[in-house]
């Protein structure tokens, strides 16, 4: 049986039950009460028995009363808990309710979809006889491989020797010359348009590099015997170069210097500077006798308030503040003072509870500090 259960069929009925019983029982004793007191001879002997009854019934019906009362709030606060489990029941069973709601909906909308079929595709077949890899070999670079593709056209002519570029001369030829070697003019190409020098002004190693170019059999002859040779277009002379808009030479290579090591060449420290008048300047002061630089120098404490002629005998050698009374008071310890109105007390010691320590013209003690102020004279 459960707690609700036998509070809702045992103790509650009977809670109710001994309530009627004492609303009978009281009616007997207030008709006892009342015989009593009309035929009693003694009338404050049965008042005061009468006032006996009335408390020990009103007490067994309070006790009754808060019995009940306490019973029925258990059952009270166990029919919440309950209402809370069912609350608790409803609600898990209507998340059920929707978590199937949206399964059937799931279901509803899955057969109006089509079923998508992946497509099928051929299986790799690994092949049963791999071909041997080549061995790697390196080939080398042919330069000349894409000189006839485009419409270019080939320009041999003298202003190739303007531009920068590398110019090959030629190997032995009748002339004596030498084996042919790569040079670079010190020009610097111009941008826009490359203007042409006469030929007067050649240098003998441009005309040379021309000349043996055109008529060389060399390297350069046997790479354009390769390609068909095109008839090169005059070239324009354009007017002389102005000496003064050409650009200066490379500066000539500088030696370098020899080296320092690991020395550091420092400048020279310019000397102190000086001010006029600094030899009149005076010294600064000397420490105390006894002191360091390095030590902290404290000013000593102030002395204490010198006792003039007019302190009492009485009065302490050393005190923190003369103060005087608002108020009477009366020692509740041994060690507290007791002054009047108006008092004069020398306060040694301050705490910080409110107390204070002082002395008087009778003892010494502790007194409250909201009970002086500070003496003015």
């Amino acid at each position: 049986m459960s707690e609700l259960q036998k509070l809702q069929q045992h103790e509650i009925p009977s809670g109710r039950q001994v309530l009627r019983e004492n609303y009978s029982k009281l009616h007997k004793v207030a008709d006892y009460c009342e015989n009593n007191y009309m035929q009693a001879t003694d009338k404050r002997k049965a008042l005061e028995e009468t006032m006996a009854y009335s408390a020990q019934s009103l007490a067994s019906v309070a006790y009754q009363i808060s019995n009940l009362a306490s019973n029925v709030l258990q059952m009270l606060d166990q029919h919440a808990t309950e209402l809370h489990q069912v609350e608790a029941n409803v609600c898990c069973i209507a998340q059920m309710v929707d978590v199937h709601k949206e399964k059937v909906a799931r279901r509803e909308i899955g057969t109006l979809t089509v079923c998508k079929r992946p497509p099928h595709y051929q299986k790799i077949i690994y092949p049963t006889y791999q071909e041997p890899l080549e061995a790697y070999y390196r080939k080398p670079l042919n330069f000349s491989i894409l000189d006839n593709v485009g419409h270019g056209i080939k320009d041999q002519s003298t202003q190739l020797s303007r531009t920068g570029t590398l110019t090959r001369k030629g190997a032995k030829t009748s002339s004596g010359q030498s084996m042919g070697t790569l040079g670079k003019t010190p020009r610097i190409p111009e941008p826009i348009q490359l203007p042409v020098v006469p030929e007067g002004r050649l240098s003998a190693a441009s005309s040379t590099s021309s000349l043996t170019s055109l008529s060389s059999s060399g390297a350069a002859g046997n790479i354009n015997a390769k390609m068909p040779v095109t008839q090169p277009m005059p070239p324009s002379l354009p007017p002389p170069l102005d000496i003064d808009t050409m650009p200066p030479p490379p500066p000539p290579d500088m030696p370098e210097p020899p080296p320092i090591g690991f020395e550091m060449l420092l400048p020279d420290v310019p000397p102190p500077f000086s001010m006029p008048g600094a030899d009149f300047l005076e010294p600064p002061p000397l420490l105390p006798p006894g002191l360091t630089e390095f030590e902290d120098f404290a000013p000593p404490p102030p002395p204490p308030p010198p006792l003039g002629t007019e302190e009492p005998a009485w009065a302490p050698g050393s005190y923190l503040e003369k103060v005087v009374t608002l108020y009477p008071y009366t020692q509740q310890k041994e060690n507290e003072l007791s002054f009047p109105e108006g008092a004069v007390i020398y306060m040694t010691r301050k705490y910080s509870d409110g107390w204070c320590e002082g002395v008087t013209s009778e003892a010494e003690g502790f007194f409250p500090g909201n009970y002086v102020e500070p003496f003015c004279c």
